[in-house]
């Protein structure tokens, strides 16, 4: 499945086997685009956005030099970001 409809999926709440809009994946983009690079860096390689393949949690955190709880915890806190910031568009 392609990463940014994925991810938009989940951002918007919305069942695996809904259609995704284009406007709803170009905000999406644009609010990944807003954030950190260490936070972007997390959510492209869960998702496969620009690589061969989706990261899990453990590879992430031994890219990162932490562990897999530290990550899922910085990646729900990055839902949380993009969640907001997607209503606002």
């Amino acid at each position: 499945m392609n990463g940014w409809k994925q991810l938009t999926q989940y951002l918007y709440h919305m069942a695996e086997d809904q259609p995704v809009e284009q406007d709803k994946i170009e905000k999406v983009k644009r609010v990944v685009d807003d954030l950190p690079e260490a936070d972007k860096t997390i959510i492209l390689k869960r998702y496969g956005i620009g690589q061969d393949r989706q990261y899990t949690l453990a590879e992430l955190a031994a890219e990162i030099g932490t562990n897999r709880e530290a990550v899922r915890k910085k990646e729900a806190h990055i839902f949380q970001t993009l969640q907001r910031q997607v209503k606002r568009l």
